[in-house]
This record gives structure tokens, C-alpha cells and sequence, in this order.
């Protein structure tokens, strides 16, 4: 399986959002949850990705690739987000730039060293 393909892992959750959902306003709370889920999703990809490049077969790939896909959706729920909420921000941050550049300050501020 090519490296793309796992990382699309931690975009799965990210599609297939109804369109009710894309126009709801997001809070400023909900992107820290997305952005946490964001990050476990992130973590769990790089986890599972040589996994799944190891698999015996396709079949051990695919069971590796369910198992990734649980642990993401229960990081998201984790978050504080239910798989359509994180869906929605995740199709709103495509589509909303200045969204996208809130979450990216969310993502750097949390990597940033503490001092």
C-alpha cells in the first residue's frame, strides 16, 4: 500500500459530510476538538501506516486498516466530536480559508515548545 494511501486514513474521517452540516458556524471550542482529534488522527496514521505496509497480504492490510479506522473515530469521539462533526469542519476548512488559518494557529501554538 502506498504511503498517500495510508495517510488518507486520517482524511477518511474528513468525507462524506451532509451539506446541513458544511454551513453550521464552528466555535472556537469545536476546532480545539478538531484539532485535538486532528493531531491523535495524525499519530495513529504514522502508527499504522508500516503496519499496514507490512501486512502479510491484502486481507491482514485491510484488518490492520479497520483496526487504524477504529482507533480514529474513538479519538475523535475522545475529542469531544461525533464522526459527522469532525466531517463538517473538516469540508468547511476546504472551503473557508480564514478557518483553516485559525486551526493551523491552533495546531502550531500546541507544537510550539513551552517555555
Amino acid at each position: 500500500m502506498k504511503p498517500t494511501a495510508i495517510y488518507s486514513l486520517a482524511l477518511a474521517l474528513a468525507l462524506a459530510v451532509s451539506s446541513a452540516f458544511a454551513e453550521t458556524a464552528v466555535s472556537d471550542a469545536q476546532l480545539q476538538k478538531f484539532a485535538d482529534a486532528y493531531r491523535s488522527i495524525v499519530t495513529l496514521s504514522q502508527e499504522y501506516a508500516p503496519k499496514i505496509k507490512a501486512a502479510a497480504d491484502a486481507a491482514a492490510a485491510e484488518a490492520i486498516n479497520v483496526e487504524a479506522q477504529g482507533k480514529m473515530l474513538a479519538a475523535v469521539k475522545s475529542a469531544g466530536l461525533s464522526k459527522e462533526e469532525y466531517q463538517g469542519i473538516a469540508t468547511q476548512l476546504r472551503e473557508d480559508p480564514e478557518l483553516l488559518k485559525k486551526v493551523n494557529a491552533i495546531l502550531q501554538k500546541a507544537a510550539a515548545p513551552q517555555q
